[in-house]
């Protein structure tokens, strides 16, 4: 497996803290006292100084994330020196999408011309891109397809986000959407010229599925205690999910030696926060100088995480072809992977 090119394209608003803090304390006023409101407002600062977040970029008024999305990928095809018709795969990958079904690739492959190639998707939270890319290696390898393009298109922030509490739990749990910063990714993959050597790792906790949710309407019907969240709307358990999964993550990484024990020039890491990646690699043992960290000027870009962190590592120089690359990804679910490949 080797990635040939990742294009990538962003909303043009960038956002910071003030602004999305100024909305929060403006849509509650008619609900909450004075005293309440300023607690709210030391909340939430609160809660962003421990993220680490300060800027994120979400679409101004009409921009729309197919455009972003078909951005990405021309871009990829450009520094690739592809041809649309070479591509003979398209996994579409992540969070964001318009529809239920049909497969949201679909609408790519059609967008971006990709005639020869069929396609699917692919959903597991921010898992989503590197469970794609293990499975567009397992492809190529079984020598099914020659070219593989995987999309993201993670536009999420207005549609799930919830700017009304009822009380400070409801803060808590709804923090998380004012990390989420919106982003499009193209990768292009084709196969290794010699020996592949990448590795692939993935472990899931099924049972804890409802640390992070984006219910459905009929989410209750689903839901093993009965539970009713705010259908369409983000919901977290932030410190029980981050605590458990930076746990896993590192016995994760740990336990598989091929990987530990492996010396890594670059480390890209789901960037949830800036203190809990920085976490993360320390308890793996690893030097956090040759971490490349992204989330304080993109915020949490979703399944678009990885890609984004690659291209933007290669564009300021920090990332050259020849490097061993350490992927590390904690995702709702909760599932830990890692990835390990020469880029």
């Amino acid at each position: 497996m080797k990635i040939l090119s990742i294009g990538y394209a962003l909303p043009s608003k960038k956002v910071g803290n003030e602004e999305l803090i100024q909305e929060v304390l403006d849509t509650n006023r008619d609900h909450f006292s004075a005293e309440e409101i300023d607690a709210l407002e030391s909340k939430i600062r609160r809660f962003l100084r421990m993220s680490g977040t300060q800027i994120r970029f979400h679409r101004k008024s009409g921009e729309r994330a197919l455009d972003f999305g078909v951005k990405a990928g021309k871009d990829a095809m450009k520094k690739a020196g592809v041809n649309p018709e070479d591509v003979d795969l398209l996994i579409y990958a992540g969070v964001g999408r318009g529809w239920v079904e049909p497969a949201t690739a679909n609408l790519f492959q059609s967008e971006l011309g990709l005639k020869s190639a069929t396609c699917f998707d692919v959903l597991d939270a921010c898992a989503s891109w590197i469970r794609s890319l293990s499975i567009a290696r397992s492809f190529l390898a079984q020598k099914m397809y020659k070219l593989v393009m995987i999309v993201n298109c993670e536009f999420n922030f207005r549609e799930y986000a919830n700017f009304k509490f009822k009380d400070d739990q409801e803060l808590e749990n709804s923090f998380s959407a004012f990390t989420i910063g919106e982003a499009a990714t193209a990768t292009l993959v084709g196969p290794e010229e010699g020996e592949d050597e990448s590795l692939f790792t993935f472990k899931t906790w099924g049972e804890k599925h409802g640390l992070c949710k984006i219910p459905l309407p009929n989410a209750a019907d689903f839901s093993p205690n009965g539970e009713r969240l705010r259908p369409m709307s983000f919901f977290t358990a932030p410190s029980e999910l981050l605590s458990f999964t930076i746990r896993k993550l590192v016995a994760h990484f740990k336990e598989t030696r091929a990987v530990a024990e492996k010396f890594h020039d670059i480390i890209i890491a789901h960037a949830v926060s800036v203190p809990s990646t920085v976490k993360t690699v320390s308890l793996m043992g690893i030097d956090v100088a040759r971490l490349f960290e992204t989330h304080a000027r993109f915020g949490n870009t979703v399944s678009a995480t990885l890609p984004l962190a690659l291209a933007v590592a290669e564009a300021e120089g920090r990332l050259e072809r020849g490097m061993q690359v350490l992927l590390v990804m904690g995702s709702a679910g909760v599932t830990t992977a890692l990835g390990s490949f020469r880029y």
